[in-house]
């Protein structure tokens, strides 16, 4: 651009120019064939030989299209073709002979062998910049131009400035359909992954818009046509009512719509949003009514199980004060002193205790007899691994059985601590369980066998750790307990129907 006027070379790399280049024109490897057909027709207007279009950038020029060369030969460097840039009033530069002029001679190229002898060339407006210029070249002279061809020129430049600003717009609106295409996918997901589905409704028709997440929600079949009254007959029939005053309710005060409803089908809780939107077209008129369902059945089932947990938890409660009532009261009388009745006492509501935190952690299902059996005897086994053998097939207690068995298992643990087998290191307890019977009339038949303790002999008179042993379980219709004092060893055989088995 060395030989260009400087206000020409200034206009060029005006910086909003050049920003609307980079932002209106793509270079392309290849000729875009709309651009060549404009070429085409410059040339044949002019009944020359050779068109392009030359665009103008910061330091050096770049063909978008071309006629009659090759694009690899056309002289980018040149000034010559950026010089319509210039015009102001005049619709093109048209020039004969331009190496005879003073200012155009340092800027004319070669076409075919020799200096150009024609050029014609007019500015193309994109935004209302001149971002190039639509020109026409020759190797002889013309001499019967007229001033319409010079306007059909610049007709032609201002129809590739609007196709570029056309091709603009329309790679935006691809752009812009890609990211609404990503964006409703990404709406998409996120609805499938929150269990939610969207729907409209025009309140003229009886059709409901909807993807098939709503259709599946309510137990319809995939691509069925989906209508108010099809939704009604989804609905559990003691709901249907309700949900449909409600709806009308909220239309009627222009207000939000909320429900819940269960499909009577399957069981499912729904929750239902949604209300009318204005008309953007006429203010008093009500627009669409667009809403959302979102499945709560697993929220649903969370209340239920907290319901039913929180009655369990009061009848536990209930029924473990009556039991540390119970045991409180019998202590009581069966103690000589405080002490004796504190340590008592305490133990017992440790067996309760242990039991209980058993339970919580299954959150009172059932446990496994094995693990009631480790917590009720291991702080009174000096080594429960060497101390305890436990045999036998794997069973589970339900609530009741374990918190009635384990006192049972405490009062033998602590009986073997300080009369029995586990007063010395080298007694052992030896428990078989085994489950017995079928489906309907399973029992627990579990021994408890103590050996290598201190000879034991019956007591003259039964404490209350022996009454509870024997009578812990009477609240489970169908248990026994059988005490044996042999004198190798205490032997206790414990009966008591099983849920599980």
């Amino acid at each position: 651009m060395e030989h260009l006027p400087s206000e020409l070379v200034d206009a060029i790399k005006d910086e909003k120019r050049l920003k609307t280049l980079s932002q209106s024109i793509m270079r392309a490897a290849e000729q875009d064939e709309d651009f060549v057909a404009i070429v085409e027709a410059a040339a044949q207007r002019f009944s020359a030989p050779a068109a392009l279009i030359v665009i103008a950038d910061f330091d050096e020029n770049w063909v978008q299209a071309v006629h009659g060369m090759e694009p690899a030969d056309v002289p980018t460097r040149s000034g010559l073709f950026v010089y319509p840039l210039a015009l102001e009033d005049e619709p093109a530069l048209i020039v004969n002979n331009p190496a005879k002029e003073n200012q155009l001679a340092p800027s004319v190229p070669q076409f075919e062998g020799a200096k150009v002898k024609f050029f014609a060339g007019a500015p193309i407006r994109v935004h209302g910049v001149k971002a190039g210029a639509l020109c026409v070249i020759d190797a002889e002279n013309h001499r019967d131009i007229t001033e319409a061809d010079a306007k059909a020129l610049a007709r032609l430049a201002d129809l590739a400035g609007s196709l570029y600003e056309l091709k603009e717009a329309a790679r935006g609106k691809v752009t812009a359909d890609m990211k609404l295409s990503r964006a409703e996918r990404r709406h998409s997901m996120a609805l499938r992954a929150a269990n939610i589905a969207a729907w409209s409704w025009d309140g003229v028709s009886e059709t409901i818009e909807c993807d098939n997440s709503l259709r599946q929600m309510l137990n319809l079949p995939v691509g069925e046509t989906v209508t108010c009254r099809k939704v009604l007959g989804a609905v559990s029939p003691e709901m249907r009512f309700s949900m449909l005053r409600r709806f009308k309710a909220a239309l009627d005060r222009g207000e939000e719509y909320q429900c819940e409803i269960k499909v009577a089908s399957t069981g499912r809780w729904l929750l239902s949003l949604g209300g009318a939107y204005e008309n953007a077209l006429l203010d008093d008129e009500r627009g669409p009514v667009f809403g959302v369902v979102v499945d709560i059945s697993t929220t649903k089932e969370s209340e239920q199980k907290t319901r039913l947990l929180l009655r369990e938890l009061n009848h536990r409660v209930k029924n473990t004060l009556a039991i540390v009532q119970s045991i409180a009261g019998q202590t009581l009388r069966r103690s000589r002193s405080s002490a004796e009745f504190n340590m008592a006492f305490s133990g017992r509501l440790q067996a309760l205790s242990a039991a209980h935190t058993l339970l919580s952690d299954e959150q009172w299902g059932a446990i496994a007899l094995e693990r009631l059996l480790r917590s009720q005897i291991a702080p009174y086994a000096e080594t429960y691994e060497r101390q305890i053998d436990i045999h036998g097939n794997a069973i589970y207690l339900d609530p009741d059985e374990a918190l009635a068995l384990g006192l049972v298992i405490h009062e033998l643990a602590s009986n073997a601590a300080k009369f029995g087998a586990l007063s010395r290191s080298t007694g052992v307890v030896d428990i078989t369980a085994d489950c017995t019977g079928g489906p309907d009339d399973a029992h627990l038949e579990l021994d408890w066998v103590e050996v290598g303790g201190p000879a034991v002999l019956p007591p003259e008179h039964k404490g209350f750790g022996s009454i509870l042993i024997e009578r812990s379980l009477d609240k489970i219709i169908g248990s026994t307990v059988e005490v044996e004092y042999a004198e190798t060893g205490l032997r206790a055989r414990i009966r008591m129907p099983l849920r599980y088995c």
